[in-house]
């Protein structure tokens, strides 16, 4: 089952890279600011139920294992994705609405709500990434006793090839 929460993690960090890196500069230099507020109202909640989804059947998979770090992880990105979904994101639209009609408190709320989002999806990678970074050294130190040697296989003798 820990296999089954990596690769939802993996899912979940690959979406959020292609997000930052391709979806998210495309948008403001193909659409203008209207069109790419629309489209971006309609992508945003869509995304944040996605990771929330993926994460929560990480979060799942991942009780078992005997690294609580692995679920730890799973539930607090599931948690940000959830504040994301139905707390921020509402907000973010609401100061943004009120900010086009000319009040400066909103258009400070605004850049506030959206800051929390953009840190909120940080960690989130930062803590998923951190599995993926520590997996291939944990793998290998269960495969060589935890000493970083690799155990020898085979019989005795020494000197012959191979």
């Amino acid at each position: 089952m820990l296999q089954l929460g990596i690769f939802l993690h993996s899912l979940v960090v690959g979406f959020m890279i292609f997000f930052m890196a391709v979806v998210s500069p495309v948008i403001f230099k193909i659409l203008d600011e209207t069109n790419s507020g629309a489209f971006l109202r309609q992508l945003f909640p869509r995304m944040f139920l996605y990771g929330l989804i993926v994460m929560l059947l990480a979060t799942l998979s991942t009780l078992s294992s005997q690294l609580d770090i692995y679920w730890i992880i799973s539930a607090f990105s599931s948690i940000f994705f959830a504040i994301n979904l139905y707390i921020i994101t509402p907000k973010i639209n609401y100061y943004r609405d009120e900010a086009k009609i000319g009040s400066p408190l909103s258009e400070k709320k605004f850049k506030q709500f959206h800051l929390l989002s953009v840190v909120l999806f940080i960690l989130q990678l930062l803590g998923l990434s951190l599995i993926h970074i520590s997996e291939p050294t944990r793998l290998r130190r269960s495969a060589d006793g935890g000493f970083g040697v690799k155990k020898k296989r085979g019989g005795g003798g020494g000197g012959g090839g191979g």
